[in-house]
């Protein structure tokens, strides 16, 4: 049994890492369309909620529908939501607060992901985008720099403020689409 466990765990840190390796190299689509950013933020958490500790997590989302969208891979704006949650859900504890906020500044979306766990160590700051670099015990360390090359190559920054034990805030600042004329749909309301 112990055995069975041992196998079991290690099969889901290689499906992981295999999963991020993939997305890392290619991604599933590159077809650029207008996204809306609460769709992508409430598929994000859709899927989050079954991880591990998902649901033992308070997650409050403060999301307006009426955000102007974001032009880009709708796939890649929810994996850089997904993997900013997975990383405060592991950094929280049971009971632990996530928030994810976005609104808009002028021409650009701003997305935070904050939590209150653990926070990271300074002497890991500077180390957080690099590809490989991980503080946890099963981690590929592909998950911030995938992110990072993610939001730069739709003309984004991510920023990161932490403080140990006080918990950790992701700031993602990506350009909103132009707006469009009254008539014309948008691609995703096209295919509908």
């Amino acid at each position: 049994r112990e055995k069975l466990g041992l196998v079991t765990g290690q099969l889901a840190r290689i499906q992981t890492t295999l999963r991020e390796l993939v997305t890392f190299s290619r991604p599933a689509s590159d077809v650029r369309t207008r996204v809306s950013v609460r769709d992508v933020v409430d598929e994000a958490l859709g899927i989050a909620k079954f991880y591990k500790g998902g649901k033992n997590r308070d997650i409050a989302v403060a999301v307006p529908s009426e955000l102007p969208p974001l032009v880009g891979v709708r796939d890649q704006f929810v994996q850089v939501v997904f993997n900013l949650v997975l990383n405060a859900i592991d950094a929280t504890g049971k009971g632990g607060r996530i928030g994810v906020t976005a609104r808009a500044e002028g021409n650009r979306i701003v997305l935070v992901v904050d939590d209150d766990g653990r926070g990271v160590d300074p002497k890991h700051r500077e180390r957080l985008f690099r590809p490989y670099f991980t503080t946890k015990k099963h981690g590929t360390g592909l998950g911030l720099f995938v992110i990072r090359r993610i939001v730069e190559q739709h003309g984004g920054t991510v920023a990161v403020e932490s403080e140990p034990s006080r918990g950790t805030t992701f700031t993602i600042s990506l350009p909103a689409a132009a707006p469009t004329r009254r008539s014309e749909p948008l691609p995703e309301e096209a295919a509908t």
